[in-house]
């Protein structure tokens, strides 16, 4: 849907709360919705963080029904509700477009159900025929059947508890015959309407102030008093049949069943044995509806039928027959028993009952003479078909002298499906051959009576013959009359689950004669890219509409206008009998058709306050208006301005705003500035208004959207169609790319794509909308969608919970395609970002991505390397000037003090520096190192390097490694050093070779290298390089498990002995996660088939949980790509936590595939709190007790060592223990009397309460 706005930050915290609030209403709803819980994630210790990849939206996984799901481009819709973050989820799938949706609403408030429209075969797997129940209960899906064709249009009236059906369909029941209008109501069902709907489709239904019902289309007449019919048009063919019978005759000449098919006269007969009953039996490979049957009679020696049975299959019924009786010349009927004159050349009879079959059989009852027997048979019926099958049409045998026929070319061959009614054509084309314009099927219909005809091309579904994900898209073609050229219908899509038909043409067709037959021709459509497009090709039916002439006379002569419409129809439900000419003539609604030139199309009616809108594609007759006018209580009212330039397809009403889209571009009498495509009009004001200015191509669809924004809920309108830009509405603004999809909010008169405050990203299409009575909504159409739009990076925050930004860039079509190298770590076809440092030097705070891509910078277009600067208040985005080739690949970048590395697949040229893999950039300069520009590397096989990394505690040594041979001159194969100080090349060691993907320092001596080396002659995917003795060493572990290449290196310690690995198998490229336990690898399961990893790492949580033998109880694996999640889908990113996995990122591309995370790129390394495992909290409450009870005893221990000590030194004199000599001082002995030693106690306690001493 659009480019991200990015002129200012997103509030993610506002969009969360709206979120969170919006969660109770819907969680309320029918439409359940799971919250989904994800890791607390602790990323305070690196810093700034970001993600990079080939993507254009991302999102968080945060409720079930979230998905990369691209927004189908083959003509499937899906039932969609909407979860809190805005994202649309799917809550059950169509085959094909989904047109029309109403809530089914009784009269006392109860809700029946959701009922669906359109042109749809299957409806959440369930088969349906264009219009389905669907329970917002519970999901489940009720197939309505009856109708055969598409629902284009519904109405549900509470009051009347009746459903209103439109659309281009035929009933197909006893109480449901009506063509294009019918009714649904609560308790009987079907209801045929008293007119018995029209002779051309519905388009619109809507409910008139008066209470009536208005039906727009393409219609002119109703049902009940147009019905013509070609009677017994088509001869069918039994040749292609497998004919047996029983008890044939051995007489020679008369014992071939067969032999009575395709003939006229009595020159061939079948004959049963003498005396004894019998059977013939025919099994064809098509079903068909006959009308008539023509019997020859066998006479051979008198010999002949007396009285047949004719009984149909599959429903192996005795079919109800009229005949005119020979002798008597009266009409007669039969059953069980129907009489077969000996004497007429042959005798007709006719169908009661029109009963669809596929095999049917004769028994011979009684018989003349010595036996029974047949000397032809032929049957006939009123369809006009043309089947793709040569065989299946009408035999050259036949009575008519203008058979139904078909040709083809191209690599076709016949299927007959489950299901099907009869063979068909199918072929399995490559790009080449579906665009070679050698593969076609010409039909060629046996039409017998000029007039009004209605074309039907079915095709069968792709269930029965698993083609469902090689169905491609066909164009048809016709030429129906003599004069008027080859007819075009739009392409349309053979991706049906279940047998369907299109309406190819409608309207007149010239007959057959020796000069002209109409003919039918499909084709694969151009432009189709799959590998294998698969096409199939079944038959064509014409029906007749109208045998009136162009002047409005049957060809009897008779005038067939007495009910004419023009497109509109008013029906009161109280009517119960047909209506008259005199019944129309009263309506203002139907009278408002004359008033508009022949051939007008209705395709929009809303109704407000006294007044019906009415829109399409027509004109006044009188000039006075175009495309959308007025029916008030005093008729026909022009709206302002006299409408518009060009068709309406959709009005969309909302308060007092008519909301109006389709092909114009101005008003019709004077002009109006921003009428692009869709406008609004003012209901009351009688104005018109551009929304905005526009967009640049036809508005198919306008619908009613609500959105969580950053202000709150908001009511949007969603705008649908085959546009591709938003038009620039001022001179400080630019056309902005859509890809046929905008919203308008109206509380902010502005698009959405240009709200600077909002970055959800919407691609694909809505067809309809529709209120649940509890609240919430249910949409219709196909959308893929995301919370964030965000062209390749995003940064990534974990405070409040987890929370990503878009960074304020643009991308736009890469000027250049990447150079061939092997399929490593990126695809040689990758577009978009592969990495990404941060700069925070010298106050500066610059964002610097490398990849593949080119982006809008402030001066232009920039590729493969953009600079962000996050203090700018105008979002600044600089490149790196045009040194190097577009067509580059950055792998890594690496910053030192104010100089960025930056490798890759990159060449170019730097002053008189040929640049090979490795370049330099000065960030305070801004402008690329001149002459001490590192020399480029060489390589037989080309260069690239996969990444620069300097040695710990060491700014001097810069190692780079990939695949490369030497650096000028100095050999140095896939590790080279670069001494940053004296500006030149060490070699490593001459004793690898191949090619190195990853590194990680282990220690200021230890690095870790992963990827497909030769290291002394010795083939590995993973070894040390020993820094300080600059020598390779084996890794200590037993790594002959490991299957491939290694691509990525996770640790979940501060040591190598607890890593993970990703990377390739050698044996079919499938990639693999790894982890070392006990001195050997163990792979991760649980990934599915077609999972592509491009990055690991292990990260910190705030909260713990159980620990395990993959991570510590405060880590998580964080593997990136396009990940195949089983019972899940595709995923950008998923966490391990050691037993399950978990989708975190998902992510979609600007061409609306899913997309993928390459790296995760961080200011700072991850150091991780503790290196080992936690004991169990049992064992550290005894290792805590132990030292406590430890240290009490220490302290005991030195303080009776203390007191000894001290009492040695002031040496020991033992207590007196006789009475004290008299010759002691009497002043010592009175000194304290013992009775005055607690004579005070007791003193206060009467007064304070108590003791005191």
């Amino acid at each position: 849907m659009r480019s991200p706005s990015l002129l200012a930050p997103t509030s993610w915290l506002s969009r969360r709360l709206w979120g969170i609030l919006s969660l109770s209403a819907v969680l309320a709803s029918a439409l359940n919705v799971t919250a989904v819980s994800q890791p607390s994630f602790n990323l305070d210790g690196l810093g700034q963080v970001a993600l990079a990849g080939d993507f254009n939206a991302i999102s968080i996984y945060e409720f079930s029904g979230q998905t990369e799901a691209p927004s189908l481009s083959n003509g499937s819709q899906s039932l969609l509700s909407q979860l809190p973050n805005g994202i649309f989820a799917p809550l059950a799938s169509a085959d094909n477009a989904i047109l029309a949706l109403c809530v089914h609403q009784l009269k006392d408030g109860t809700v029946k159900g959701i009922f669906v429209g359109g042109n749809f075969t299957s409806l959440g797997n369930v088969p349906v025929r264009g219009l389905a129940l669907f329970n917002p209960q519970d999901g489940n899906v009720t197939a309505l059947d009856g109708l055969n064709g598409k629902v284009q249009a519904l109405l549900c009236d509470k009051e009347t508890n009746t459903v209103y059906v439109g659309g281009d369909f035929v009933g197909a029941g006893s109480s449901n015959s009506s063509n294009n209008a019918i009714a649904w109501v609560d308790g009987p069902g079907w209801t045929d309407l008293p007119f018995n709907g029209f002779d051309q489709p519905v388009k619109t239904i809507t409910k008139s102030p008066n209470n009536t019902i208005v039906f727009g289309g393409t219609f002119n007449n109703l049902v009940n008093a147009s019905s013509p019919r070609v009677r017994y048009a088509q001869t069918i063919n039994l040749v292609s049949a497998d004919v047996t019978a029983e008890q044939t005759t051995t007489l020679s000449g008369f014992n071939d069943p067969a032999a009575i098919v395709c003939t006229i006269g009595k020159e061939k007969q079948w004959l049963l044995r003498d005396g004894q009953r019998g059977s013939w039996t025919a099994n064809f490979k098509l079903s068909f509806r006959p009308t008539k049957l023509r019997l020859r009679n066998a006479n051979f020696q008198g010999r002949g039928t007396k009285v047949f049975r004719f009984t149909a299959f599959p429903m192996n019924g005795i079919m109800n027959l009229t005949y005119t009786d020979p002798a008597t010349n009266t009409s007669a009927n039969c059953d069980a028993w129907c009489p077969l004159s000996a004497t007429a050349e042959f005798q007709d009879f006719f169908f009661v009952n029109e009963v669809g079959m596929n095999s049917i059989r004769l028994d011979i009852l009684e018989f003349y003479g010595a036996g029974g027997g047949l000397a032809g048979i032929e049957l006939f019926q009123d369809d006009i078909y043309s089947f793709a099958v040569p065989d299946l049409n009408e035999p050259s045998c036949g009575s008519v002298p203008a058979k139904s026929n078909s040709t083809f070319i191209g690599p076709w061959f016949k299927t007959q499906g489950l299901q099907a009614d009869s063979e068909y054509l199918s072929t399995n084309l490559t790009p080449a051959q579906s665009q070679s314009g050698t593969v076609s099927v010409v039909f060629e219909p046996h039409i017998q009576q000029s007039g009004e005809y209605v074309v039907l091309m079915y095709t069968p579904g792709c269930r029965q013959d698993a083609s469902c994900s090689a169905r491609g898209q066909v164009n048809v073609t016709g030429t129906y009359t003599k004069t008027g050229g080859s007819q075009s219908a739009p392409p349309y899509y053979q991706t049906n689950d279940f047998d369907k038909y299109d309406t190819v043409y409608r309207g007149w067709v010239d007959a057959v004669d020796d000069t002209f037959r109409p003919m039918v021709t499909l084709t694969p459509a151009a432009g189709q890219t799959a590998p294998i497009v698969n096409i199939v090709a079944q038959k064509v039916q014409f029906q007749m509409l109208s045998n009136s002439t162009r002047n409005g006379t049957s060809e009897d002569g008779s005038d067939s206008s007495s009910l004419e419409l023009n497109g509109l129809y008013e029906f009161d439900p109280k009517q119960t009998d047909a209506p008259k000419a005199s019944d129309v003539a009263k309506s203002v609604i139907s009278t408002a058709g004359s008033r508009l030139r022949t051939g007008a199309k209705v395709k929009a009616v809303v109704s407000k306050d006294d007044t019906i809108y009415v829109a399409g594609e027509f004109s006044a007759k009188d000039g006075s208006f175009q495309h959308i006018f007025t029916i008030g209580p005093s008729g026909v009212t022009p709206v302002a301005k006299g409408g518009l330039d060009a068709p309406v397809n959709s009005l969309l009403l909302q308060g007092d705003l008519l909301y109006v889209g389709g092909q114009f571009q101005n008003t019709n009498s004077s002009p109006t500035t921003g009428l692009g495509f869709v406008a609004s009009y003012n209901t009351k004001t009688k104005e018109w208004s551009g929304l905005g200015a526009g967009v640049d191509g036809r508005v198919r669809e306008l619908v009613y959207i609500s959105l969580n924004l950053t202000r709150g809920t908001r009511d949007g309108i969603a705008v649908s169609g085959d546009f591709t830009t938003i038009k620039a509405d001022s001179a400080n603004t630019s056309a902005m790319n859509v890809e046929g999809f905008a919203v308008w909010i109206p509380s902010e008169k502005q698009w959405l794509e240009r709200m600077s405050n909002e970055s959800i990203s919407l691609e694909g299409t809505l067809s309809g909308s529709t209120n649940v009575p509890n609240g919430s909504i249910l949409y219709s159409g196909s959308m893929a969608s995301q919370t964030d739009a965000a062209p390749g990076a995003v940064s990534l925050r974990s405070k409040n919970g987890l929370d990503v930004q878009a960074f304020p860039i643009q991308l736009v079509g890469n000027q250049g395609a990447p150079a061939n190298r092997k399929r490593t770590v990126v695809p040689s076809d990758f577009t978009g970002v592969v990495t990404g440092v941060f700069y925070l030097n010298n106050g500066k705070n610059y964002t610097i991505l490398g990849g593949h891509f080119s982006a809008q910078g402030n001066d232009g277009t920039i590729n493969n390397v953009a600079i962000i600067d996050n203090k700018s208040t105008n979002n600044s985005v600089i490149g790196i000037g045009s040194s190097l080739d577009a067509s580059s690949l950055v792998f890594s970048m690496l910053i030192i003090d104010q100089f960025l590395f930056i490798g890759g697949s990159i060449t170019g040229k730097v002053g008189d520096n040929v640049v090979g893999g490795v370049a330099m950039w000065d960030m305070s300069t801004m402008s690329f190192v001149g002459n001490e520009q590192p020399v480029g590397l060489q390589g037989v096989n080309g260069v690239e390097v996969h990444a620069i990394t300097r040695r710990p505690n060491n700014k001097k040594e810069v190692y780079v490694a990939g695949k490369f041979d030497q650096a000028g001159s100095l050999p140095c194969p896939a590790l080279c050093i670069y001494d940053h100080d004296a500006k030149q090349w060490e070699a490593s060691t001459l004793d690898v070779s191949g090619q190195i993907n990853t590194l990680y320092w282990a220690d200021v001596n230890t690095l870790l290298v992963g990827g497909d080396m030769n290291i002394n002659n010795t083939a590995t995917y993973l070894a040390i390089y020993d820094a300080r003795s600059r020598d390779w060493r084996a890794f200590e572990g037993d790594i002959t498990n490991i299957p491939g290449p290694v691509t990525s290196i996770a640790v979940n310690a501060n040591t190598i002995n607890s890593i993970f690995i990703s990377g390739t198998n050698a044996n079919g490229g499938a990639t693999y996660v790894m982890k070392l336990k006990s001195g050997k690898f163990q792979a991760l399961t649980g990934l599915g088939d077609n999972t592509v990893i491009r990055n690991i790492q292990v990260l910190e949580l705030q909260g713990g949980s159980n620990s395990n033998d993959f991570l510590d109880d405060n880590q998580v694996l964080l593997v990136m790509g396009s990940l195949n999640l089983p019972n899940f889908g595709n995923a950008s990113a998923a966490t391990f936590d050691g037993a399950s996995w978990k989708p975190l990122f998902l992510t979609t591309t600007a061409d609306n595939q899913p997309g993928t995370i390459v790296s995760l790129f961080s200011q700072k390394q991850q150091k991780f709190s503790s290196g080992g495992k936690k004991l169990a909290k049992g064992f550290v409450i005894l290792i805590s007790l132990a030292i406590a009870l430890g240290l009490v005893f220490l302290l005991v221990c030195l303080g009776v060592l203390a007191s000894y000590i001290r009492r040695r030194r002031e040496g020991y004199v033992p207590m007196p223990t006789t009475p004290s000599p008299r010759g002691q001082s009497p002043d010592i002995q009175e000194r304290l009397r013992p009775e005055h030693l607690f004579s005070n106690i007791g003193q206060n306690s009467g007064r304070n309460g108590a003791p005191v001493i």
